[in-house]
């Protein structure tokens, strides 16, 4: 149960965050065209629960390999070169979680005096998705580390 969780666990929080996203951004048009003013909450609520949303999915793109990228000329590259070129790809994604992990949870801490101007809450709600959501694309680059070390290949020649 708990591995399933783990394995499903941005698809789950990533469609909690859409539908919540949704339903605020229902809130702030029906109230728009009913009340003809929407209530103030619904632009912060919904930056909140996007940037949230953001990073999850960013997470969610890396476990499945569906980032964008260009490999016309590593594809065309001699099978031991394209797997170094792949591991550098790796290693270079996962400095880039930790600077996400570093730089966002010191925003997060900085901004805990910072409120919203509607919702008086501290920024740090909104901000404290930068580092989670490096950590959570940290662990997925971890794990496609680890499986091009133990299979030989990565994720986009095949395994999972």
């Amino acid at each position: 149960m708990l591995h399933k969780l783990y394995s499903q666990l941005e698809e789950i929080v990533g469609a909690v965050l859409l539908a919540a996203t949704c339903a605020v951004a229902v809130i702030q048009v029906a109230a728009r065209y009913v009340l003809a003013s929407p209530p103030a909450w619904t632009e912060e609520a919904a930056t909140l629960l996007f940037a949230w949303l953001v990073f999850v999915g960013a997470s969610l793109a890396l476990k499945r390999n569906e980032h964008f990228a260009l490999d016309v000329v590593v594809v065309r590259l001699p099978h031991g070169l394209r797997r170094m070129v792949q591991l550098v790809v790796l290693l270079l994604t996962f400095a880039f979680c930790l600077l996400l992990i570093v730089y966002g949870a010191i925003l997060a801490v900085d901004s805990w005096n910072v409120r919203t101007a509607v919702m008086e809450i501290p920024r740090t709600w909104l901000y404290a998705s930068v580092p989670v959501g490096g950590g959570l694309m940290a662990v997925r680059t971890v794990e496609a580390m680890l499986q091009w070390v133990a299979a030989g290949r990565t994720p986009a020649e095949g395994g999972s």
